[in-house]
């Protein structure tokens, strides 16, 4: 998957999220109020936002005429991050005004993601080689899984769809190893697969042997570790980000 559908998909789930929080509920009872949903977009911007730097804003600044918007775009989301945040520090969400307030910061949110893609995306059409725009594409993609991780959403303990169905994925490719290896006889311990024609020796990691029976196009003189990486690597990209938008008739109490 290219840099372009990582970054529109991630847009896509921010954007539900500022369209469902108006319509959420408040008190106690409610599992998917306007407070917690304005944690969710909160994390959602900081891991989206993480992830641009990883894969476009940082190699992007090495280019002098991209370093002025480079420094723009940072600027844009440190504000609207730092406007929806007191708005999440403030009176609960249904005090007088609280909608008014969240529509001023949304639209720079707004107007943030709209540069990401009118701005930011075609300059680096224009500035990078191909082989960058495909290594920035799955450093969003570690970059995010690792944002994740390290609690990027403001709520912590929030396991939303998109952190399940990154574990999801990363639990099946995990599942495909272990049927390679089976299949192969790695788990098995049977003699009668062949392994020992082919070179198995003794203390030699399962894991590499799984790599090399491994799906895809394999050279000579690969590194198996590195490959087994790539391979899951792929396994979340093709997934990610493998959540649905939020949808705003789900909203119960």
């Amino acid at each position: 998957m290219d840099i372009w559908r990582l970054i529109e998909r991630d847009h896509a789930n921010i954007n539900q999220l500022i369209r469902e929080i108006p319509n959420a509920l408040n008190g106690p009872g409610v599992v998917r109020s306007r407070e917690r949903l304005l944690s969710d977009l909160l994390g959602e911007l900081r891991v989206h936002e993480a992830a641009v730097e990883a894969s476009l804003m940082t190699v992007l600044g090495r280019h002098p005429e991209a370093r002025a918007l480079v420094d723009d775009l940072r600027g844009g989301h440190d504000q609207a991050t730092a406007r929806l945040a007191d708005l999440a520090r403030s009176a609960r969400g249904g005090r007088p005004g609280w909608l008014n307030t969240f529509e001023d910061a949304t639209y720079l949110v707004d107007q943030h993601l709209h540069r990401h893609v009118h701005d930011l995306l075609p300059t680096a059409q224009r500035l990078l080689s191909a082989r960058e725009i495909d290594e920035a594409a799955t450093a969003f993609v570690r970059a995010r899984g690792q944002a994740l991780r390290s609690g990027g959403r403001s709520r912590p303990g929030a396991t939303g769809p998109s952190e399940i169905a990154l574990v999801a994925a990363v639990g099946l490719a995990a599942f495909g190893a272990g049927l390679l290896a089976w299949r192969f006889g790695l788990l098995r311990g049977s003699p009668e697969r062949g392994w020992g024609d082919r070179g198995l020796a003794r203390g030699r990691p399962r894991a590499d042997l799984a790599a090399a029976s491994a799906p895809g196009r394999r050279r000579p003189g690969d590194n198996l570790a590195e490959r087994q990486d790539r391979l899951l690597d792929e396994a979340i990209e093709e997934t990610f980000p493998a959540s649905d938008p939020i949808s705003p008739h789900q909203i119960t109490r």
